[in-house]
């Protein structure tokens, strides 16, 4: 009778918790509810100082304040901040708090205090590893950024800064902005007429920024000149930046700020038809990564906003703040003692794993309960703190090795929740069982009480047989997932117990541990051993400990051997373990090894394990971190994409040029570990070259059932840590209200692009290192189906291909020889990263590249349905085309194209595979009209002046100094972006129509100031003769948004655009005269004044 009570009154609400399940993704515990978000975490490093904290904590208040009004806003009253909490670290003694953390840790906090990562400086930036609608890791900020206004001046508001993080990092949409030097992802590009005009034919040349309305401002070379322009590619010169006005009639998008830093931008871009209209085809992040919706679309379908969740309001409340401090963990042990635990020695290898977690590896301070279940739950040992060795020793003494009776986990969870872990903070549950539940209570009637608990449950499935409902567990409290083969000698076991120390208050990395080495040898050899790697930031208190199965095996302890070749032994026996250790102080850096004497069976093993502290406080170490992009759930490999991560650094600067390999341990106890190899490339699973972050999709799966991760770091030879670059502060340009530059300062560009930027100058080689990281495990529910139509009564039939090639992301394409654009037959060049014929592995059969006129005939949905003739033949004069996946494709072809017709050509691949499944259209490239791409001897640069100001010109830089004579046209007229016109520009003025201006000749460098009073849309001109490279006069027309009748240009600067000119130099015998013919037209595209040079 009470059976039919537990059941009846408990199935249904498992039922309702898992359909409630919530799947944000990242590892935040937030929750939106009724409009508000609860549980949002900013936690502030154990590495910040005391001494900052009330400007910082002061700081935050008014940024999450400011941005909860802004979040509702851009929102339409459907989200706002309600309950914040800001976690302080553990040290800190004279900040007054709240209350005691109940389970907010660093880990897994949603905003993270804490110092620069040298390559963004003190840009806010969110952590953002995954594709479109994943959610980011975290969001970054310096305290510099939040103390010193200076920094908020050129970052911008903090509150909008914010704003624009969350909405990366909870529903996982992209910048809508172009990066300085990116080829992905430009600071402008050439974009299809239509946009501008409404008809398609030739293009204009944007700034890559997302926005209702058109932006206005002016161009500006960054190293402090007035015009720039374009190279002799067609390309925006490097050096070139478009800086937008602050006033500006556009209020979207929020994901193109900083980029267009105005107050008046509040809202986000959404579709086609709505008031803030989405630019589907400039190329930037929210395109290629989201297939071109709007970010509205992509966070309308997040969890938060799905099926109308969380309609508008127009109740809006103020975040409620509070400060609260680390506080060290309550684990409750939950340990598996029945009957099937006595089946490959399962309870012999827990009570030994235990035993050392609980008397080497569990902090000082932290709080320990045992309890043990079969079909009953008995609690070992209450609660105690961790203070000595004699209280380590009296946990681990509890522990027992007889196993018998069912299994009722949810009897031991019940104890832990209720008798235990009530009302404490920072409660930890371990559970570890093997065995499917056969006895009440079980799990599911008893979730309530763990859920109200608020206590996160790390899970360990031993061997194939344990509970299905493990994986819900983890994932339902924020907790993590591992599992445990019967064929492991221990190493898996070791790595669930030490995934649950994250839940500690993290130590000072001074006093943190890597793991360096791990080996497990299981052989006939009398000797065994290995070498490995100290590298320059660690090498204090390293510890070598070897464990082996049978005290006999071991013939000979351990000992090292030093770099210099010295002897290292006094090995210390723990006979409870079955363990040697050998401690040394300070390692010298270079390569070790270890070796030990065995007795030569072959059924007994020796596994060993070697960690460090950083050598120096002020070096930090270089760590690594592992994680599956499922995180702690089932999922099935059919239907999602599973990434393996892994994160290599020092302190917060990424590590690049690594060798990273991921050890994937399958389901069955007999198939061999499959071993993929992390690329930082960029592409495939990588969303960005050199962040640190090595990925690969998982392609391999034999059958379903639970699958670990581990990830196994190298320098390689060649690994370097990007330290940014060497700007100081007193460099750069500083930002103010009027200007973009003051004071001789420059201010730093955004960052981070397709690539993040290194400076080999700065960047510091790592030396030979080692790193070993775990990276949790998954359940997958389902693999690929047998192929039945190959299957026969004596043929195994091979699983159906169900994995397409990754999307290129990286495609480029250029004429092999820009002079000869005149002709209708082109050599062109085309570059990419080759894909594989399994998402990122292998090779694929094919590739299908478009080319277009029409960007619209490229696009997904219409790609395979576009006309026949748009297909490129390729003719491949140069390169290979099916390589292995991660290898740069470089090739040359012949294709037909008229450039003189003013046209522009896109151009798009798809990629096929040996199955015939294809990946998703590339991003497009493109090359502009003739006029885009010709040059001349003679250079040009031109110039736009306001209808009353003073005119300060700066000349080109050139390699040396020469002279310029001066004379020409200017022109004032609006201007927001560059275009190439489709005729020819001596039809549409002549020189009837300049009013030249003499300006003295002048050395490189120097600055001509002239006065110019001029009426109103009256031309005046200036053309400077160079020695460079400059394209022809008619390749460009300037627009440029209206200032008329400015009361103070410094408000409005100066538009100053080089542009695509023609200047013809006559040379004469015995004399030089230089004649500068330039022309000027106006042509009106809709609603923009172009003008023609």
């Amino acid at each position: 009778m009470r059976a039919r009570h537990w059941e009846s009154a408990f199935t249904v609400v498992w039922v309702i918790i898992m359909l409630g399940v919530v799947t944000v993704g990242g590892t935040s515990r937030a929750k939106l509810v009724d409009n508000g978000y609860e549980g949002v975490v900013v936690a502030i490093s154990q590495e910040i100082d005391e001494s900052l904290g009330p400007p910082i904590i002061k700081a935050i208040k008014e940024m999450i304040e400011e941005s909860s009004r802004r979040l509702f806003r851009a929102t339409q009253g459907r989200a706002y901040f309600r309950d914040v909490h800001i976690l302080i670290p553990k040290s800190w003694t004279n900040t007054q708090v709240n209350r005691t953390a109940l389970n907010e840790n660093y880990e897994e906090s949603d905003i993270r205090i804490d110092h620069m990562n040298n390559v963004y400086k003190n840009q806010p930036y969110t952590h953002q590893p995954g594709g479109c609608g994943t959610p980011g890791q975290y969001i970054h900020l310096t305290p510099e950024y939040l103390t010193d206004m200076t920094q908020a001046a050129w970052w911008g508001p903090r509150g909008k800064v914010l704003l624009m993080e969350w909405a990366k990092l909870r529903w996982g949409v992209f910048d809508e902005l172009g990066y300085p030097g990116d080829e992905t992802f430009p600071l402008f590009y050439l974009a299809d007429d239509r946009e501008s005009t409404g008809r398609s034919g030739g293009g204009a040349i944007r700034p890559n920024y997302c926005a209702n309305k058109p932006v206005e401002g002016r161009l500006i070379d960054k190293r402090g000149r007035s015009g720039c322009g374009l190279n002799q590619q067609g390309e925006v010169d490097d050096n070139c930046r478009f800086l937008p006005y602050r006033d500006q009639l556009a209020d979207s998008s929020l994901m193109s700020y900083p980029f267009i830093f105005s107050d008046t931008v509040v809202d986000f871009c959404d579709g086609d038809h709505s008031t803030h209209p989405h630019n589907s085809v400039a190329p930037n992040k929210q395109n290629l990564f989201c297939g071109g919706r709007s970010v509205w679309e992509v966070m309308i379908e997040h969890e938060d906003f799905a099926n109308d969740a969380n309609p508008p309001t127009e109740r809006y409340v103020d975040p409620v703040i509070e400060l609260v401090q680390h506080a060290d963990a309550h684990y409750a042990l939950v340990l598996d003692y029945s009957g099937s635990m006595n089946d490959h020695y399962r309870v012999h290898k827990l009570r030994k794993t235990a035993r050392r977690w609980l008397l080497h590896e569990v902090a000082d301070g932290s709080y320990v309960a045992i309890i043990r279940f079969s079909k009953a739950a008995k609690l070992v040992h209450p609660l105690k703190r961790i203070i000595d060795e004699e209280s380590r020793k009296a946990l681990a003494d509890s522990l027992g090795t007889t196993a018998d009776g069912g299994t009722s986990i949810g009897a031991g969870l019940y104890v832990a929740v209720r008798k235990i872990l009530a009302q404490v903070t920072n409660p930890v549950i371990l559970l570890i069982t093997d065995g499917e539940e056969n006895e009440n209570p079980r799990i599911e009637h008893i979730m309530k009480n763990v859920l109200d608990s608020g206590v996160r449950v790390v899970t360990v499935a031993f061997g194939a047989e344990a509970d299905p409902k493990l994986e819900r567990v983890a994932q339902l409290t924020g907790g993590k997932t591992f599992t445990v083969n019967d064929v492991d000698e221990g190493l898996m076991l070791e790595d669930a117990f030490e995934g649950a120390l994250t839940y500690q208050p993290p130590p000072p990395r001074f006093n943190s541990s890597v793991v360096v080495h791990e080996k497990v040898y299981k052989g006939s050899q009398k000797q065994t051993g290995d070498i490995f790697n100290i590298d320059f930031s660690i090498g204090r208190n390293m510890k070598l400990r070897l464990d082996t199965n049978d005290r006999l095996h071991v013939t000979q302890p351990p000992h090292m051997i030093r770099p210099d070749g010295s002897l290292v032994g006094g090995a210390e026996f723990d006979p409870n373990t079955y363990s040697w250790s050998i401690m040394v102080p300070m390692a010298d850096e270079g390569q070790w090894q270890w070796m030990v004497g065995l007795s030569g069976s072959e059924e007994d093993f020796v596994r060993v394990k070697v960690t460090a502290q950083t050598r120096d406080p002020d070096i930090e170490p270089i760590t690594t971190k592992a994680w599956v992009s499922t995180g702690a759930r089932e999922v099935s490999a059919i239907t999602e994409r599973i990434i393996i991560y892994a994160e290599v650094k020092q302190g917060n600067n990424p590590v690049v040029n690594a060798n990273v390999s991921a050890l994937v341990t399958p389901p069955n106890d007999f198939d061999p570990p499959e071993l993929y190899y992390l690329l930082d490339n960029g592409q495939g699973a990588d969303t960005q070259a050199g962040d640190g972050v090595y990925s690969r999709y998982m392609t391999k799966y034999y059958g379903t059932g639970r699958y670990s991760v581990k990830a196994q770091v190298t320098d390689g030879g060649q690994a370097v840590i990007n330290r940014g670059f060497l700007t100081s502060e007193s460099k750069r340009r500083k930002r103010s209200p009027r200007t973009h530059y003051e004071n001789g300062e420059e201010r730093p560009d955004y960052c981070c692009g397709s690539v993040v930027p290194i400076d080999l100058s700065n960047a510091l080689t790592t030396g030979s290192f080692n790193r070993v990281a775990v990276g949790g495990s998954l359940k997958v529910t389902e693999t690929q189906p047998q192929n039945v139509s190959l299957s026969g009564d004596d043929l195994v039939a091979p699983p159906l291909d169900i994995f397409p090639p990754a999307r290129v992301r990286d495609l480029k394409v250029w004429l092999t020889e820009p002079s000869q654009a005149y002709l209708k037959t082109h050599n062109i060049s085309l570059s990419w990263t080759a894909t594989g014929d399994d998402l990122d592995t292998g090779i694929v059969s094919g590739y299908t590249i478009r080319m277009s006129t029409d960007v619209g005939e490229l696009m997904e949905n219409v790609f395979d349905t576009a006309p026949e003739e748009s297909v490129v033949p390729l003719n491949v004069t140069e390169g290979r085309l099916l390589i292995e996946s991660g290898q740069k494709i470089h090739i040359t072809s012949i294709a037909e194209m008229d450039l003189n017709s003013g046209h522009s050509y896109y151009f798009a691949l798809k990629a096929v595979d040996k199955a015939g499944l294809n990946s998703q259209v590339s991003n497009i490239a493109v090359i502009g009209p003739v006029a885009y791409i010709q040059r001349l001897d003679d250079p040009l640069s031109s110039f736009t002046f306001s209808p009353t100001s003073s005119v300060d010109v700066y000349y080109p830089t050139l390699e040396e100094e020469a002279t310029y004579s001066s004379s020409g046209f200017a022109s004032y007229s609006p201007i927001s972006e560059v275009e190439v016109p489709s005729s020819s520009f001596e039809e549409l003025i002549s020189e009837a129509d300049l009013t030249p201006l003499e300006i003295e000749s002048v050395s490189d460098e120097e600055l001509v100031s002239e006065e110019i009073i001029l009426p109103e849309n009256e031309t005046l001109g200036i053309s400077i003769t160079t020695t460079a490279w400059v394209p022809k006069a008619d390749e460009v027309t300037h627009t440029v948004s209206p200032e008329a009748s400015s009361p103070e240009p410094a408000d409005k600067p100066l538009l100053a655009i080089p542009v695509w000119a023609i200047v013809v130099i006559v040379v004469f015998l015995l004399l030089i005269i230089v004649i500068v013919s330039v022309i000027l037209s106006k042509r009106r595209y809709g609603k923009y004044d172009c003008v023609e040079t």
